[in-house]
């Protein structure tokens, strides 16, 4: 079967919410064309969410490496980086998400979750208030919400997402 058919199976998977039966399928996707970034790609995002963090990174940067152009590799990436606790590789992949796509309200979340464990508050003040002005029906709006005004106090402890 093409990479292009089990990524598609995968997909559909996926979005069920199977991410045990997907994984498998980007997997076959990857070992039938190495070079098939969407591929690469969601095997990566599976990665991610079944915990498995250095090969999510693995898989992010190979995708980074084969379309350097897309965004939501970079976020994906950031993403990894930033469950890793790699601070610095984590803001520079969403820095470049923005760079990409200034309007990616993913990037600000994470750049203010980055800055607040930085010590910078101004700048995690100002990455939230951008996220919840570019999305502020997501999920994690209420957290941003409740947590900006311990931000701007800046000794108040944050809540963990």
């Amino acid at each position: 079967m093409s990479a292009v058919e089990l990524n598609r199976q995968g997909q559909e998977l996926y979005r069920l919410g199977d991410l045990q039966g997907a994984f498998p399928l980007f997997q076959q996707a990857v070992e039938a064309d190495p070079r098939h970034f969407p591929s690469r790609l969601n095997l990566g995002i599976v990665l991610f969410k079944l915990g498995q963090l250095d090969e999510c990174v693995r898989h992010c940067l190979k995708a980074v490496e084969l379309n350097s152009s897309h965004p939501q590799a970079h976020f994906h990436l950031a993403n990894a980086y930033f469950a890793k606790s790699w601070w610095e590789e984590a803001l520079t992949e969403y820095e470049k998400v923005l760079e990409l796509k200034p309007d990616h309200s993913g990037a600000y979340f994470g750049l203010g979750g980055i800055f607040l464990n930085r010590g910078w508050v101004e700048r995690a003040v100002a990455a939230w208030e951008k996220f919840l002005e570019l999305d502020p029906d997501s999920p994690k709006a209420q957290y941003v919400r409740d947590n900006l005004e311990a931000a701007r106090r800046s000794k108040v402890s944050i809540k963990k997402w």
